[in-house]
């Protein structure tokens, strides 16, 4: 007589945060002028977020600045803290989070969102950005 037992499966949750979109916008405004132009042009109300992203470093702590509408559909995260940057790869570009799962209809959505912001005169440049091509210790930073 064979005696079958019970299987029992557990899920593992991964630590990877999910996939998703972001704009890169270059301009030689700093952040809280971007938001106010992106609010200007978008008809939204980025506002400065109290929940800001901290980094500790050998030098000491570094605080980068966040920016999000009532709605919370995307955020725009500085990446400079005085000398310092959050994506070292990407040091001179600000970013645009479009939280998301990164399917098809998220990059349509990042592409329409970049083709607006090129609008703004004093927006030099916006690229659309996947996480899963870009590899950066503090990129999970951005969707905190």
């Amino acid at each position: 007589m064979s005696s079958k037992k019970k299987i029992t499966r557990h899920a593992i949750e991964s630590a990877e945060p999910q996939p998703f979109h972001f704009l890169g916008v270059v301009a030689s405004e700093p952040d809280y002028r971007l938001s106010v132009m992106i609010n200007l042009h978008l008809g939204c109300d980025l506002r400065k977020c109290s929940d800001e992203i901290t980094l500790a470093t050998p030098a000491g702590t570094r605080v980068f600045s966040r920016f999000t509408p009532d709605n919370l559909a995307f955020t725009l995260v500085s990446n400079r803290s005085g000398s310092n940057v959050l994506i070292r790869k990407l040091k001179s570009i600000d970013f645009l989070i479009i939280p998301g799962t990164g399917q098809k209809k998220e990059r349509k959505e990042a592409e329409l969102m970049a083709a607006s912001l090129r609008e703004i005169p004093e927006i030099t440049a916006v690229f659309i950005f996947d996480s899963r091509e870009i590899s950066d210790r503090n990129l999970a930073m951005l969707l905190l």
